[in-house]
């Protein structure tokens, strides 16, 4: 394959990605809006939720602050220890995120229509910051950078678009657990189960390849499963008679 296709494919590639952090979250919100629900308040308050909690707040401190203190140093030469700390962390921020940013701006009580476009706006901004800036960026620079088209496969570059599907699926299932605990005066609960699935999802990325030796495609397939039930359960509950 010469090199002009080669770079057209892995553009394709980026193009997908690019379909996946911008077109699903914000085509979902057009298709809830179509149905008439008045979504567009929560879809903000999602997107402010995920940049304050983790652009704003966690991913400094882990990068910044904690670095700094002998105690994380020793801490992330153990992948169990580390795994669990950044995956607590990650529930910690996040769900608390949810539940402070429902709570303070949706006024009326919690809906279905809530929760899916919040959920929505949360796993969708950080699907545009955390991949589909870098996909654009990567498009521009791919046709005069040979070094950079060279080292990228079509599979590097794909899965950080699948990935983006699974954490768009937590998080809305995520948001429907927690916003479904809120309506029904259960919030304590329904938040403390999301900070443990939320664990769950974060730790198996550090844990699963360094401790058990899991490659890229089992723990693919951990995240994929985790985060479908998790959604589930979030629809589950909203939906049970």
């Amino acid at each position: 394959m010469n090199g002009e296709n080669h770079i057209l494919l892995q553009e394709l590639c980026l193009v997908f990605n690019l379909f996946i952090c911008f077109g699903i979250p914000l085509g979902g919100l057009g298709i809830l809006r179509k149905k008439g629900y008045p979504i567009g308040k929560a879809f903000c308050l999602g997107m402010a939720a995920f940049t304050i909690s983790q652009i704003c707040l966690r991913i400094p401190l882990l990068q910044l602050v904690l670095p700094q203190m002998t105690w994380y140093q020793d801490l992330s030469t153990n992948p169990w220890m580390y795994g669990l700390f950044l995956g607590f962390t990650a529930g910690i921020f996040e769900e608390g995120a949810r539940v402070i940013f429902l709570k303070i701006g949706i006024k009326k009580q919690l809906d279905y229509s809530d929760a899916l476009s919040f959920g929505l706006g949360h796993g969708g901004i950080e699907a545009m910051l955390l991949v589909g800036i870098s996909c654009i960026a990567t498009m521009f620079a791919l046709p005069n950078d040979t070094a950079l088209a060279a080292s990228l496969s079509y599979n590097a570059l794909l899965l950080g678009g699948i990935e983006r599907i699974f954490a768009l699926s937590f998080h809305i299932g995520a948001t429907l657990l927690v916003a479904y605990g809120m309506r029904n005066k259960k919030n304590v609960w329904h938040t403390i189960i999301a900070i443990l699935l939320h664990t769950l999802l974060d730790a198996a990325i550090i844990i699963l390849p360094q401790v058990f030796g899991v490659g890229t495609f089992g723990l693919e397939s951990y995240l994929a499963i985790l985060s479908t039930l998790v959604l589930i359960l979030g629809i589950c509950l909203w939906h049970k008679k």
